[in-house]
């Protein structure tokens, strides 16, 4: 007798239709984790491309400040050109350098550095406010990276005053 009501009860539970939905409130729950899976991978991979973009960006300016301080040295290309001695900028022949393409592609080409063009620029601050060299080679429609440094500058025999040089570089990555 115990048996058989157990049996009953068991029969009863199983064929009761009214308790089962169990199955239709699954979906929706699987769902929201699916969407939370997506969102996360998603969340990773603009975390990656951020930092692959700002590891390209620190390469570029740690290629631009080499270049800098390749060509302005003591035994660079600029102090060989005669444009920086001991370490100060002579603003004459900065700017004329600057003003003649020629000048400039020779400079390019004798710097021995392959893939990339450059063109300085140089700010220093006079009596008469602050003053602006820029050679004229600089494109305005690519993309550039710029690295700085601050150096004397020489106006004339008597006058030496602050300034920075930028060098701005830009060609194939």
């Amino acid at each position: 007798m115990w048996r058989e009501e157990m049996q009953n009860r068991l029969s009863s539970f199983i064929n009761d239709n009214k308790g089962i939905s169990e199955e239709f409130t699954s979906l929706p729950a699987l769902a929201v984790v699916m969407i939370g899976f997506a969102l996360f991978f998603a969340m990773i991979a603009g975390v990656y491309y951020q930092h692959n973009e700002r590891v390209k960006s620190l390469d570029k300016y740690e290629m631009a400040n080499f270049i800098l301080e390749k060509l302005t040295s003591a035994n660079g290309l600029l102090a060989e050109k005669g444009i920086i001695v001991g370490g100060t900028i002579d603003k004459k022949k900065f700017e004329g350098v600057g003003n003649s393409q020629d000048n400039i592609e020779a400079i390019i080409e004798e710097s021995r550095i392959v893939g990339k063009e450059f063109g300085f620029k140089l700010v220093y601050w006079e009596e008469d406010g602050v003053q602006t060299i820029e050679w004229t080679n600089i494109p305005g429609d690519v993309d550039k990276v710029a690295a700085s440094k601050q150096v004397a500058v020489r106006l004339n025999d008597a006058e030496i005053v602050l300034g920075v040089l930028t060098i701005i570089v830009w060609g194939a990555d």
